[in-house]
């Protein structure tokens, strides 16, 4: 089949993976025209038929030369066998759980808006605190205007820091969250789970009430196929690192292992992995 197949990739931005650096962001243009795909940018689909696809095209403006959004020229790319594949939207679980949240909590792609702490707006104010939303699901704006993005990297980051304030007893009723047993007129927050050590070892820290979550970037990694990658390594604003190509990938696959969550997982990505590359990817299930 390899013989009378094509790839053409259309993106609607003038950049491939724009959250990269402009040099990375060029080496994926690359990587991916010296794989033979054919790469057009500034362009969406804009019709899907029997044996066609419509494409749209921004077109430059004969003066100044910048692209015009309402000036497009519109193509017709032949089709043969066509595989509809749609965007993701929320699972029904997080459109049932909004249904009884105050209707706040909704934000408009259908996620559900959480404050500082990753709680997420409720009709009671008593039960403010009863839930955390996480992940994917959760649309959480850190002060800037613009949400966290729903990547892993985010996830794993919030899941930890819920984890820290359940496990150090903060009282997720209050705002900003408070210790436990440490205002008089909080006495009933003293559950069965108080640690008293614990309190008073938060409380030398200056750790009275809960930090807000706060998003460390790490940086990013893409795989752009054929045995090379994207890797840009930061902590928080400071780059630390920037390549593409092989060396990237071998980074890109150490940091897949390393976040597999027990050994056995490891070994047998590891496993799959080695297979792939001597017998072929298997396509049976496709």
């Amino acid at each position: 089949l390899i013989g009378n197949t094509k790839v053409v990739l259309a993106h609607g931005g003038p950049d491939l993976v724009p959250q990269f650096d402009e040099p990375l962001r060029k080496e994926a243009l690359r990587s991916l025209k010296d794989k033979g795909i054919e790469v057009i940018l500034n362009t969406r689909v804009t019709e899907v038929g029997d044996g066609f696809a419509r494409l749209s095209t921004k077109k430059k403006d004969p003066t100044t030369g910048e692209l015009r959004s309402d000036q497009r020229e519109e193509t017709m790319l032949p089709l043969g066998l066509t595989v509809w594949c749609a965007g993701t939207a929320p699972v029904p679980f997080v459109n049932e759980l909004l249904s009884q949240l105050s209707p706040e909590a909704r934000y408009q792609d259908g996620r559900v808006k959480v404050d500082q702490w990753m709680r997420a707006p409720v009709n009671d104010p008593a039960l403010l605190g009863s839930v955390i939303v996480l992940g994917d699901a959760a649309a959480y704006d850190e002060g800037d205007g613009e949400l966290l993005p729903a990547t892993a990297q985010v996830a794993g980051q919030a899941g930890a820091y819920v984890a820290r304030i359940l496990s150090r007893g903060f009282d997720l009723e209050t705002t900003p969250p408070l210790l436990p047993c440490i205002d008089p007129d909080l006495q009933d927050t003293c559950d069965v789970f108080y640690d008293p050590q614990l309190t008073r070892w938060l409380q030398f820290r200056g750790l009275d009430f809960s930090p807000p979550f706060k998003f460390l970037n790490l940086g990013m990694l893409a795989y752009t196929g054929g045995g090379e990658a994207l890797s840009q390594v930061q902590i928080g604003d400071v780059p630390l690192l920037s390549i593409g190509g092989s060396v990237s990938y071998l980074l890109w696959r150490s940091v897949y292992l390393m976040k597999q969550v027990a050994t056995r997982n490891r070994v047998l990505v590891t496993f799959d992995w080695w297979k792939s590359q001597l017998f072929g990817r298997d396509i049976t299930r496709l």
